[in-house]
């Protein structure tokens, strides 16, 4: 039974946007800032948002309380518990080993259960409120799977937005997984009344099994930036040049391993000690400190675990360099938010990526360099180029084409999805 019937008539004032995301502050993560950046942008672009997501606690993903910052008080938020986390916390070590197990073998996502509560969640927030437009952001790709049930059992128009792509994206997901996730994918897909990329690359492999039509309701729109206060940081005028890569590694889809060789090489032809500091931080960063230590590089690169939004940013502005580091043999397809965060701070950007994937795209059109990231070699020339320029110049990295990288900026960058959410709200 449908838990409303969508009104023909709008009712006069803003545009109200019914939000779903499993991603959102405090919980800890990329899309949750991103998230968090796009309310803000929505609020202030004079969209009413009301937000379905989880709870503050019952999660297993970390809590950032300073990703809340941006956000008003009096923002309606509906905080629904995700039954992995709720198992988790009620068997502590039963409960998270199975749904571990259960999103590593079988679950093409493992917060999919987060669906059925969602659902009747938003329902009943659809009755309460009776919003013009629902609006889904993946990953997690649970909330576009809560938008295909909303608009199944409401009527409503529906904006399916993927931050990353999901199974066809050719990530090393079990049969499984596979043939869970592939109807739910193609459902979304097909049902939607707009689909949001944020690079070409993703679009053109999402869509390339499916009729050309979908096509017609597909839009991309990259990432945004709001750019940082003034007083933010800046690096010293002298001595190494540091260098930082804020974001988590995923062993054995992207790790560090080619940058370590890259430096390694570096280090043994002209040794790299007090020239030199590249410092990981992230998940999954200190995983890879025995790996550098054996390569003699313990003075030059450093992994430390993951740091507050807000810290995480002050160490951007205080580097001569932002380092990103795309994920190689999927196409392209991924778009790093760190990029967009360098581009927040005004910043250099090094990219170590592969030739046509979006980043490079990007970085080439703001005059920023970039490196292979399957190349040591390539790795280690451009690292040298830089290092060289620094030392015998003065010369630090430049933030590039200033005009490019301010067409990022959210309230430039997003235009085209305010344009959307209007007309699909009917407004």
């Amino acid at each position: 039974m449908m838990c409303m019937v969508r009104y023909l008539v709008m009712t006069p004032g803003p545009a109200r946007v019914f939000l779903i995301s499993h991603n959102f502050p405090p919980t800890s993560g990329p899309e949750s800032s991103l998230v968090r950046l796009n309310t803000a942008w929505m609020l202030k672009a004079g969209f009413d948002v009301r937000v379905l997501t989880t709870t503050r606690s019952h999660t297993l993903q970390a809590m950032d309380r300073t990703l809340m910052a941006g956000l008003p008080e009096d923002l309606v938020v509906e905080r629904q518990a995700s039954p992995e986390a709720v198992l988790s916390e009620v068997y502590p070590r039963a409960g998270r080993h199975i749904a571990v197990l259960l999103g590593r073998h079988v679950l093409p996502e493992i917060f999919l259960p987060w669906a059925l509560p969602a659902t009747e969640a938003g329902c009943r927030m659809v009755r309460q409120w009776q919003p013009h437009v629902i609006y889904s952001r993946a990953p997690k790709h649970v909330s576009n799977v809560v938008g295909w049930r909303m608009k199944h059992q409401t009527g409503l128009p529906w904006v399916a937005h993927f931050s990353d792509p999901w199974i066809t994206a050719g990530l090393p997901y079990r049969r499984l997984q596979r043939l869970l996730g592939l109807p739910l994918e193609r459902r979304i897909l097909r049902d939607a009344d707009a689909l949001v990329f944020v690079t070409r690359q993703a679009m053109e492999r999402m869509l390339a099994p499916h009729p050309a039509a979908w096509r017609e309701r597909a839009r991309i729109i990259p990432h945004g930036y709001e750019a940082a206060s003034a007083d933010a940081g800046a690096p010293p005028a002298e001595g190494p040049l540091t260098v930082i890569h804020a974001g988590a590694f995923y062993p054995g889809i992207r790790g560090p391993e080619t940058l370590i060789e890259a430096l390694k090489r570096m280090h043994a032809a002209a040794s790299l000690d007090g020239r030199l500091v590249v410092e990981c931080v992230g998940d999954d960063s200190v995983r890879y400190r025995e790996q550098a230590d054996a390569a003699g590089l313990a003075g030059v690169l450093r992994f430390v675990p993951p740091v507050p939004f807000d810290e995480c940013q002050r160490k951007i502005a205080a580097s001569h360099l932002t380092l990103i580091l795309d994920t190689a043999g999927y196409g392209g397809v991924f778009l790093p938010t760190k990029l967009f965060e360098a581009f927040a701070s005004r910043r250099p950007v090094l990219g170590l990526a592969e030739p046509g994937s979006a980043v490079a795209e990007i970085l080439e059109q703001a005059s920023l360099p970039w490196a292979d990231v399957r190349t040591p070699a390539h790795i280690a020339e451009v690292f040298t180029r830089l290092l060289e320029a620094w030392e015998t110049r003065g010369e630090a990295p430049t933030a590039g084409n200033r005009d490019v990288v301010e067409r990022f900026e959210i309230n430039r960058v997003n235009e085209p999805l305010a344009a959307l959410l209007h007309e699909m709200a009917g407004h």
